[in-house]
């Protein structure tokens, strides 16, 4: 998806160009991050584009979904992605400062081309968690282990560390020294 400048700057923020696409972006997101993105869906595009004070601004909807593997166990997971996104081109640093910090805005010339895909590519990238569990991994289930270690949930993980505070019998008597010590 590639729009023009030229083209877009025609369209009034009351009368704004609409589009509505289905692509796929598996080949490009998995160039991009091959270790992470090992599969992905069509996905689908609504947005607007308007112009604003000769600002093209760029507003879309994008539905899919990735497969990365799960943080723990490296198996395929289903990402379900449903985000929106804008981004707006200005032709020059003054019309930049417009905008807030917070705002995507490119500084462009009047011939530039402005590739929708890079941006959605981008995006979806930036929407991968750092930690990506399966369903079976979120219910505590599917722990991996291996020769004297193993994983387990951090309820498993106090349960053993309250079994471990039993204090050592020969030191039993010492536990309530300091509370004789005080009444006397």
């Amino acid at each position: 998806m590639k729009f023009y400048y030229k083209d877009l700057i025609k369209y009034p923020s009351n009368e704004p160009f609409r589009f509505k696409e289905t692509i796929n972006l598996t080949s490009e997101l998995q160039s991009k991050d091959p270790e992470e993105i090992l599969n992905a869906s069509d996905f689908e595009i609504n947005g607007s584009a308007f112009s604003d004070l000769g600002d093209v601004i760029i507003s879309a909807n994008v539905k899919g979904s990735i497969v990365v593997p799960s943080s723990r166990t490296l198996e395929p997971v289903e990402l379900p992605l449903d985000f929106d996104l804008q981004e707006i081109y200005v032709l020059s640093k003054a019309a930049e400062k417009r905008y807030d910090e917070s705002e995507v805005v490119f500084v462009i010339d009047e011939d530039a081309v402005m590739d929708m895909n890079s941006a959605i590519i981008d995006n979806i990238i930036l929407r991968i968690p750092m930690q990506v569990l399966s369903e079976d991994e979120k219910a505590g289930k599917g722990f991996i282990s291996g020769n004297d270690w193993e994983i387990i949930s951090s309820d498993d993980y106090n349960n053993q560390k309250a079994e471990n505070k039993n204090v050592d019998p020969r030191l039993e008597k010492l536990k309530n020294y300091f509370n004789e010590d005080n009444s006397k």
